[in-house]
């Protein structure tokens, strides 16, 4: 029988990337409200939902090109393309980046990162 060995190599880095591959390995609902007032509702995998923006709904044009967000029920401003997407994956889509040593999840990648180095109760010294 096999004895069970933890890898000493693995890195809170490792868990990331973990956890990013899931989310985009994940499907959501698109939620972005058409020109008829019906929600999109198309089947997305999470890495190829900034080509679904881009190609379904027009979110196109230089990175400070400005739309707003048609998500079902968002009341949000205009933004530019790149923080469409940001704001789409925080507040829309179930994006949650946990961290590695308690119990907090975070909306940002970066905003984990820094609790972890800075805040987190379970940090490494």
């Amino acid at each position: 029988m096999p004895s069970a060995h933890l890898n000493s190599s693995w890195s809170v880095e490792d868990d990331v990337s973990l956890i990013e591959n899931a989310h985009f390995q994940k499907f959501s609902t698109c939620r972005w409200i058409l020109d008829n007032g019906i929600s999109c509702n198309a089947w997305v995998q999470g890495k190829n939902f900034s080509h679904h923006l881009r190609d379904s709904h027009g979110v196109t044009g230089a990175h400070s090109s400005q739309h707003r967000c048609r998500w079902e029920g968002c009341r949000e401003r205009d933004f530019n393309r790149d923080c469409l997407i940001r704001h789409l994956r925080e507040q829309h889509l179930p994006w949650r980046w946990p961290c590695p040593t308690c119990d907090q999840d975070f909306t940002r990648k970066n905003t984990m990162f820094d609790h972890r180095n800075r805040n987190c109760p379970n940090r490494m010294v």
